[in-house]
């Protein structure tokens, strides 16, 4: 269930309920959102021709994710089929959403070895243990900036095999990238790159490991999905349990690094690679700015206080330095409008009370919504 906490004049983050078998869920998201798949298929379609890489390439990649993700994951799979049925799209459209951290990466690597034409995902994320907290809850989210226009959805997930839960997802996309469950257990998602990302194009992708980690109703496991198998490309994602364990790990295609948070119970991390001893750090390079908010949130968020509220996190989340390129990112007009970012939405996961609070772009102009995990 959701409800609007916060008044907004570009209306709520939007949600889908999501039951039955696999392929049922995800005929039910494809009916839905078939425009928005749409959309967002066509969005990252010129995204790729725009960094170097022909519409053919791209499928060529998708065709062979499809067989892998069946091996991988046959739920996944049918649920991307589903997904392919009730759009009306191609499995292999389906695909190219499902696999586009890996399509990207390595189908940017056959077209010029060039980390500027493989920019992931920008975002600052947080996790406070429950002994930080003012109300003793324990807390885990980020704000999530991406390419502005992107087509966003929270999926209410009710599954037998699996536990339920709540997670913002793009349109198109089975595997939630911002969520909790109902066992407590709450996953963020930023963009790292490092040195040998797409030389292997074909292993697990990152949405199949995270709608893993949603279904997990353990810590190990959940942490299983990420390390377990290497990866075709890096990324940066926090696990935090409603006991107040948490871990980030900064994952590149064949290490990881395991950070934990500090004494006082703060956890942060944006877009560079912490732990330099194992692996190389790009991603500054491309955006500077990640060097900036990082210390910049855990500033806000412990300076001048002993706890941390619900409405410091949104104030933290909200904050402005070095606009455009913030905590809460705008989009900069100097830019390529390919090249440009935004918060697409911000988020805000009580994992005490299994409940995620969202908005649909900038926080500083759009209001939180509140989802609960269905028990």
């Amino acid at each position: 269930m959701a409800t609007q906490t916060e008044q907004s004049k570009y209306g709520p983050l939007r949600s889908l309920k999501l039951t039955g078998s696999p392929h049922e869920r995800g005929v039910t998201h494809g009916e839905a959102f078939a425009d928005e798949i749409e959309k967002n298929l066509e969005i990252y379609l010129d995204v790729f021709e725009y960094k170097g890489t022909d519409e053919g390439t791209v499928y060529e990649q998708a065709e062979a994710f499809v067989p892998l993700i069946e091996d991988e994951n046959e739920a996944y799979a049918e649920e991307m089929q589903g997904v392919a049925e009730g759009s009306g799209l191609s499995i292999e459209d389906v695909t190219i959403l499902n696999a586009r951290y890996e399509v990207m990466y390595s189908a940017f690597k056959q077209a010029a070895d060039d980390l500027d034409r493989a920019k992931p995902d920008a975002c600052t994320a947080y996790g406070v243990r429950n002994s930080l907290s003012d109300d003793g809850h324990t807390y885990v989210g980020q704000n999530w900036d991406w390419m502005p226009g992107l087509e966003t959805f929270v999926m209410d997930v009710e599954q037998e095999n699996g536990a339920n839960h709540v997670a913002m997802t793009e349109a198109g996309i089975v595997g939630g990238k911002i969520g909790v469950n109902e066992a407590g257990l709450a996953l963020t998602l930023n963009g790292l790159v490092t040195e040998h990302d797409g030389e292997d194009p074909f292993r697990k992708p990152y949405h199949v490991r995270l709608r893993e980690v949603l279904d997990a109703e353990r810590m190990d496991a959940a942490i299983e999905a990420l390390i377990a198998k290497d990866r075709v490309c890096s990324a940066n994602v926090i696990i935090g349990h409603e006991s107040g364990e948490m871990i980030d790990l900064e994952l590149s295609p064949e290490k990881a690094n395991y950070l934990y948070p500090d004494d006082d119970g703060l956890l942060v991390h944006t877009n560079h690679v912490e732990d330099t001893t194992s692996m190389d750090s790009q991603f500054e390079k491309l955006i500077p700015d990640t060097l900036c908010r990082a210390p910049r949130l855990r500033r806000l968020l412990t300076e001048g206080t002993d706890t941390v509220g619900e409405a410091d996190i949104k104030g933290a989340l909200r904050d402005h330095f070095g606009h455009p390129n913030s905590i809460c990112r705008h989009p900069n007009e100097d830019d390529p409008e390919l090249d440009r970012l935004e918060t697409g939405g911000s988020f805000i996961m009580d994992l005490t009370e299994k409940r995620l609070l969202g908005t649909n772009g900038p926080p500083c102009e759009h209001g939180y919504t509140e989802f609960q995990v269905s028990s």
